[in-house]
C-alpha cells in the first residue's frame, strides 16, 4: 500500500524524530530521482523512435506491411501487447504496462489523432470496449492481489488504465450508442448503465480505501453529468450557471473526502496509541 505523508507537518507536531525525518526525506528524494530518470528515458525513447520513423518512412511502411502479411492484423497486435507486458514486467515499467492497454484499444478499432488546435479520440465499438476492458480491469485487480509489491504495482496500473478506457467507452456510447451483435444499443442505455456503474464503483472504492478509483469515478461522473446536461438542455446562461454551481459543490466535497482519507493515513500520536 502506498501512503502519502507530510513530513514537515509530522515533524512539527512531534510525531516523528529528526532522525526519522531525515531518513524518510532521503528515501523520498531517491524515489523522485529514480522516477524522473525513468520518465526521461521513456521520453527519449519515444523521441528516437518517432525520429527514426520520420527519417525512414518507406522502410517502416514496408516493415509494417510485411508483419501484417506474415501474422495478420490480430497477430501483430498480440505480439505488440505481449512484448509490452513482458518488457514492462522485466523492467518494472508501469509506462509499458499501461501502454499495452492502449494497444488493445487500437486492436478494437480505437484511435486518437490531432489537428491544429484539436485532439480527437475515436472509439468505434463502445459496447465491446466496455465489456473487454471491464473484464481486463477486474482481472488486473484480481491478479494484483496475488503478486509481490513490485509486480502488484504494475498489475494495478494496468487495471486502472483499463478502468479509464471503460469510462471513455461509456462516454462515447452515451452520445452515439453502439452496434453490437447485429443490433444497436441506444445511447440512453449507455447513459443509464454508466451512471449506475459509476455510483457502484465509487462506493466500492470508498469502502476499499482506493483513492484513485473514487477520484476517477467523481471525474467521469462529472463528465457524464455535464455531457447529458448540455446534450439535453443545451448551453444557455441558465444551464451554465447551474452547471457551475454544481461543479463547485462537487469540487468542495471531493476535496473534503481526499483530505479525510489522507488524514486517516497519518500515524496515531504515541500518547493516543
Amino acid at each position: 500500500m502506498k501512503v502519502t505523508l507530510d513530513l514537515d507537518k509530522l515533524f512539527t507536531a512531534g510525531k516523528i524524530t529528526k532522525e526519522e525525518y531525515d531518513r524518510l526525506a532521503e528515501i523520498s528524494k531517491q524515489s523522485v530521482k529514480a522516477h524522473t530518470f525513468n520518465v526521461l528515458i521513456v521520453l527519449a525513447g519515444i523521441a528516437v523512435a518517432a525520429g527514426l520513423v520520420g527519417m525512414f518512412p518507406a522502410f517502416f511502411s514496408e516493415l509494417v506491411k510485411f508483419l501484417v502479411s506474415a501474422f495478420n492484423r490480430d497477430g501483430v497486435h498480440f505480439i505488440i501487447v505481449a512484448g509490452l507486458l513482458l518488457w514492462g514486467g522485466l523492467t518494472r515499467s508501469g509506462f509499458q504496462v499501461g501502454l499495452s492497454s492502449l494497444v488493445i484499444l487500437n486492436w478494437l478499432g480505437g484511435s486518437a489523432f490531432y489537428e491544429h488546435g484539436g485532439y480527437f479520440l475515436a472509439i468505434r465499438q463502445p459496447a465491446p470496449t466496455v465489456l473487454v476492458f471491464s473484464f481486463l480491469s477486474l482481472a488486473g485487480l484480481a491478479v494484483a492481489r496475488q503478486l509481490p509489491w513490485d509486480f502488484e504495482r504494475l498489475a494495478l496500473i494496468f487495471s486502472r488504465t483499463c478502468l479509464f478506457i471503460v469510462n471513455m467507452g461509456f462516454w462515447v456510447g452515451s452520445i452515439w450508442g453502439s452496434p453490437y451483435l447485429g443490433a444497436n444499443i441506444p445511447d440512453y442505455i449507455f447513459a443509464t448503465v454508466w451512471a449506475l456503474a459509476l455510483l457502484a464503483v465509487g462506493v466500492w472504492g470508498a469502502f476499499e480505501g482506493r483513492l484513485f478509483v473514487v477520484n476517477l469515478s467523481v471525474v467521469f461522473g462529472s463528465i457524464h453529468f455535464y455531457t447529458q446536461w448540455f446534450e439535453r438542455l443545451g448551453a444557455n446562461p441558465g444551464s451554465l450557471v447551474a452547471a457551475g454551481a454544481i461543479a463547485l459543490l462537487i469540487t468542495y466535497y471531493l476535496r473534503g473526502y481526499n483530505q479525510k482519507v489522507r488524514k486517516s493515513m497519518e500515524p496515531v500520536p504515541q500518547e493516543k496509541a
